[in-house]
Protein backbone atom coordinates (compact mmCIF):
# COMPACT_ATOMS: atom_id res chain seq x y z
CA UNK A 1 0.00 0.00 0.00
CA UNK A 2 3.04 2.22 0.62
CA UNK A 3 4.55 1.57 -2.51
CA UNK A 4 1.23 2.23 -4.14
CA UNK A 5 0.84 5.79 -2.28
CA UNK A 6 4.55 6.74 -3.20
CA UNK A 7 3.84 6.18 -7.35
CA UNK A 8 0.71 7.97 -6.82
CA UNK A 9 2.77 10.74 -5.22
CA UNK A 10 5.16 10.62 -7.95
CA UNK A 11 2.78 10.84 -10.66
CA UNK A 12 0.84 13.61 -9.40
CA UNK A 13 4.60 15.80 -8.77
CA UNK A 14 5.32 14.78 -12.67
CA UNK A 15 1.90 15.78 -14.24
CA UNK A 16 2.57 18.96 -11.89
CA UNK A 17 5.88 19.38 -12.82
CA UNK A 18 4.65 18.94 -16.71
CA UNK A 19 1.86 21.39 -16.28
CA UNK A 20 3.79 24.18 -14.98
CA UNK A 21 6.16 23.75 -18.06
CA UNK A 22 3.92 23.39 -20.55
CA UNK A 23 2.48 26.63 -19.01
CA UNK A 24 5.90 28.71 -18.92
CA UNK A 25 6.53 27.25 -22.48
CA UNK A 26 3.58 28.78 -23.74
CA UNK A 27 3.52 32.17 -22.03
CA UNK A 28 6.86 32.03 -23.45
CA UNK A 29 5.40 31.47 -26.94
CA UNK A 30 3.08 34.06 -26.59
CA UNK A 31 5.45 36.52 -25.64
CA UNK A 32 7.35 36.30 -28.85
CA UNK A 33 3.61 36.43 -30.61
CA UNK A 34 3.04 39.80 -29.19
CA UNK A 35 6.45 41.25 -29.75
CA UNK A 36 6.35 40.08 -32.90
CA UNK A 37 2.81 41.99 -33.82
CA UNK A 38 4.16 45.00 -32.22
CA UNK A 39 7.18 45.21 -34.79
CA UNK A 40 4.53 44.52 -37.52
CA UNK A 41 2.35 47.52 -36.07
CA UNK A 42 5.42 49.72 -35.91
CA UNK A 43 6.17 48.90 -39.42
CA UNK A 44 4.44 51.16 -41.63
CA UNK A 45 2.97 49.29 -45.09
CA UNK A 46 2.54 52.15 -47.43
CA UNK A 47 -0.72 51.79 -49.43
CA UNK A 48 -1.38 53.22 -52.92
CA UNK A 49 2.01 51.92 -54.24
CA UNK A 50 2.17 52.12 -57.92
CA UNK A 51 4.00 49.49 -59.26
CA UNK A 52 5.54 50.69 -62.59
CA UNK A 53 6.98 54.05 -60.54
CA UNK A 54 7.70 52.75 -57.03
CA UNK A 55 11.61 51.96 -56.42
CA UNK A 56 12.80 49.02 -54.89
CA UNK A 57 13.15 50.30 -51.46
CA UNK A 58 9.62 51.13 -51.17
CA UNK A 59 8.17 47.61 -52.75
CA UNK A 60 10.44 45.76 -50.29
CA UNK A 61 8.05 47.23 -47.24
CA UNK A 62 5.17 45.57 -48.86
CA UNK A 63 4.06 42.42 -47.42
CA UNK A 64 5.57 39.29 -49.04
CA UNK A 65 8.27 41.46 -50.98
CA UNK A 66 12.07 41.39 -49.90
CA UNK A 67 14.40 42.70 -51.52
CA UNK A 68 15.35 40.02 -54.18
CA UNK A 69 11.70 39.87 -55.32
CA UNK A 70 11.33 43.54 -55.36
CA UNK A 71 14.71 43.51 -57.63
CA UNK A 72 13.00 41.16 -59.81
CA UNK A 73 10.09 43.58 -60.30
CA UNK A 74 12.26 46.19 -61.06
CA UNK A 75 13.99 44.33 -63.62
CA UNK A 76 10.93 42.70 -65.26
CA UNK A 77 9.49 46.62 -65.57
CA UNK A 78 12.71 47.58 -67.31
CA UNK A 79 12.90 44.56 -69.36
CA UNK A 80 9.42 44.26 -70.57
CA UNK A 81 7.84 47.77 -69.56
CA UNK A 82 5.36 49.39 -67.32
CA UNK A 83 2.30 47.06 -65.98
CA UNK A 84 -0.69 46.98 -67.43
CA UNK A 85 -2.85 45.32 -64.61
CA UNK A 86 -1.67 44.00 -61.44
CA UNK A 87 -1.96 40.68 -62.07
CA UNK A 88 0.34 40.59 -64.40
CA UNK A 89 2.65 40.73 -61.14
CA UNK A 90 2.35 37.01 -60.91
CA UNK A 91 4.48 37.05 -64.16
CA UNK A 92 7.71 37.94 -61.79
CA UNK A 93 9.22 34.80 -60.73
CA UNK A 94 8.77 34.46 -56.89
CA UNK A 95 5.19 35.91 -56.84
CA UNK A 96 2.35 33.64 -56.96
CA UNK A 97 -1.18 33.98 -56.50
CA UNK A 98 -1.38 34.03 -52.56
CA UNK A 99 1.42 36.68 -52.71
CA UNK A 100 -1.06 38.54 -54.83
CA UNK A 101 -3.72 38.35 -52.82
CA UNK A 102 -1.56 39.81 -49.81
CA UNK A 103 -0.41 42.77 -52.34
CA UNK A 104 -3.27 44.36 -54.11
CA UNK A 105 -4.95 46.00 -50.55
CA UNK A 106 -1.76 48.17 -51.02
CA UNK A 107 -0.95 48.24 -54.79
CA UNK A 108 -2.24 51.67 -57.08
CA UNK A 109 -5.19 50.37 -58.99
CA UNK A 110 -4.16 50.78 -62.62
Amino acid sequence: MKIFNLLLVALFACTLGLSTLSETTYAASTKKEMAASAENAKKQIPYEVNINTADQELLTQLPGIGPVTAEKIVEFRQTNGKFKNIDELTNVKGIGDKTLVKLKPYLYKL
